[in-house]
């Protein structure tokens, strides 16, 4: 390694990492110590990730103001510093970092509301897969639907909140005072995907989340109505069914229909 590229290297470990070798490279001068001049460039550098979360996490941010914010910030840089090029993908870590960090872990709705930011950012970003319509699935002969089969579209994705996240998301997008943060009566599934280019998401009853969660499981669309019927009672079961899946079509959540549709890399598992 030449000497240029060996201060290079140790310049940027003493930016990312905080390690002093560098140190001897650099001089004092008549106003201020080494540690003083290279400190410039190392708070620059944290100034500068701690708002590329404020933009991922806008409206975690809002929520928290300017302060706490700025705590969770700084922790998370010291635990999780960047080791991407893109910094897209540097505050991946953070509702994990919310939920697991005192005293942010004492407040649940922090670490979904971030989720919930997280997840719609992934959606916006998600592979660009021609979704499935009502017209494709019209042309399917009857006698085929018991043995259809889904693929979920790649920016489909379910999150798991046990709290009113999802609500307090609302009031901040729309600039309004968010309620009061409140666990659920029982954790609830939202349902995250993008529609043309804009991310959406909407909450799923337990019936819904549970048919979703079998289809994308490669479930036959047979079964799939004896387990609507199973677990909500035999009346109206199919029509429920029909009536989840054609939500479904509507919004764009299905990349394959079919009765040899193959199976998806992206089954939806829970994200946290």
């Amino acid at each position: 390694m030449t000497r240029l590229k060996d201060l290079q290297a140790r310049f940027q470990a003493g930016i990312v990492s905080g390690d002093d070798a560098i140190l001897t490279d650099i001089n004092d001068n008549d106003r201020e110590d080494r540690c003083t001049l290279f400190g410039v460039y190392r708070n620059a550098y944290v100034l500068r990730l701690a708002e590329i979360l404020g933009h991922d996490y806008e409206l975690t941010h809002v929520y928290l103001g300017d302060q706490a914010f700025s705590d969770l910030a700084q922790g998370y840089i010291a635990k999780h510093p960047s080791d991407k090029r893109n910094a897209r993908w540097f505050g991946r870590y953070l509702p994990e970092f919310a939920r697991e960090t005192a005293p942010f872990s004492e407040h649940k709705e922090v670490a979904e509301l971030a989720a919930l930011e997280k997840a719609l950012a992934d959606a916006f970003d998600a592979a660009d897969v021609q979704p499935v319509t009502i017209e494709e699935l019209a042309a399917i002969p009857p006698e085929d639907w018991a043995n259809l089969v889904f693929s979920p579209h790649p920016t489909a994705k379910r999150l798991r909140v046990t709290t009113n996240a999802a609500d307090i998301w609302m009031a901040l997008k729309d600039e309004a005072a968010p309620p009061e943060p409140m666990l659920l009566p029982e954790p609830q599934m939202i349902l995250v995907w993008r529609q043309d280019l804009t991310s959406r998401f909407r909450p799923l009853c337990p019936e819904e989340a549970m048919m979703w969660a079998e289809a994308t499981k490669g479930v036959r669309f047979g079964v799939l109505c004896e387990l609507v019927a199973t677990f909500a009672g035999e009346d109206g079961a199919d029509l429920r069914a029909a009536a989840y899946l054609k939500n479904w079509l509507d919004t764009g959540s299905l990349a394959c229909v079919s009765p040899d549709c193959p199976q998806s890399d992206l089954v939806m598992g829970t994200a946290h």
